[in-house]
């Protein structure tokens, strides 16, 4: 979300303007806000979770009772407030006072640090640090640019909060298109952006280098999720990270390549994504 003031109505426009807009996503809003009708029904069509957040960094959400709607103070991290049991994953006992070589697989059971998705979940929370890096770089390019940024910053948080949660992950997709849109630009960006595929080059710019190690980061992400999930039997337990993971590397390359074409003075391209290709 920019960093201007935000209207105290939320309409339509201002939605595709200044937020992510993935399917199923997550959209944080300063309290006190509210939308107009078109724009909560692209809220519930979308079925976007939004949190509110207040000057404190208190985030609310909305509830629905039999009788009214109101909003309760959550975790930043969670959408619920109950307390993580200390359960001991070698022992089974309950532990009074976590020790510091121990962390929360779940909200029930405790492992060493040194457990596989552990180290996972560290690789995710640097990648996603990074992607709010590539994000604060690009306040000069088209809204509809840093829309799919916020698309690719949210999916990063949901894949991490489904990697804790246990919680099924769809694909990722950008603003109003899906994954498989994206990924078919992805490998034919001639035919559907208007350029080439492209390697590292220092001619790019630094905006394509940092979208390009971003790219890489994920790809890295991918390749450990695989190795974390595959079993002996060489069954992965979570495909739908594995699939979201690389899906998402696709939506950072067309990015990347949309950012130079835009750099290129080539901005027009935007208008006629999604167009049939001959």
């Amino acid at each position: 979300m920019d960093s201007q003031i935000t209207p105290a109505f939320i309409t339509e426009d201002y939605l595709r303007q200044h937020v992510g807009l993935r399917a199923g996503g997550e959209i944080f809003l300063p309290a006190g806000t509210r939308f107009t009708p078109s724009a909560q029904q692209m809220i519930t069509e979308r079925q976007i979770t939004v949190k509110w957040r207040d000057d404190s960094g208190r985030v609310f959400i909305d509830e629905q009772d039999e009788a009214k709607t109101s909003t309760k103070q959550v975790h930043p991290l969670k959408t619920n407030n109950a307390r993580p049991e200390n359960a001991c994953v070698m022992c089974g006992s309950n532990i009074a006072d976590k020790p510091a070589l121990m962390t929360h697989l779940n909200d029930q059971v405790l492992v060493p640090k040194t457990h596989p998705r552990i180290a996972l979940r560290g690789k995710l929370d640097s990648c996603i640090c990074f992607c709010v890096m590539v994000q604060c770089a690009m306040e000069n390019q088209p809204e509809i640019l840093k829309g799919f940024m916020a698309d690719i910053r949210s999916y990063l948080g949901q894949l991490l909060q489904a990697e804790v949660t246990e919680q099924p992950l769809p694909l990722p997709s950008l603003g109003e298109f899906d994954a498989d849109e994206v990924h078919r630009w992805s490998h034919k960006p001639l035919a559907y952006l208007g350029h080439d595929h492209l390697l590292p080059e220092v001619s790019y710019g630094q905006q394509v280098a940092q979208l390009n190690y971003l790219r890489a980061l994920v790809r890295e992400l991918e390749l450990l999720a695989s190795e974390v999930y595959l079993d002996d039997c060489m069954q992965l337990s979570r495909n739908d990270i594995v699939a979201g993971l690389n899906r998402l590397s696709s939506a950072v390359y067309v990015v990347m390549i949309l950012v130079l074409q835009c750099e290129k003075g080539h901005r027009d391209i935007l208008k006629g994504l999604g167009n049939e290709v001959a």
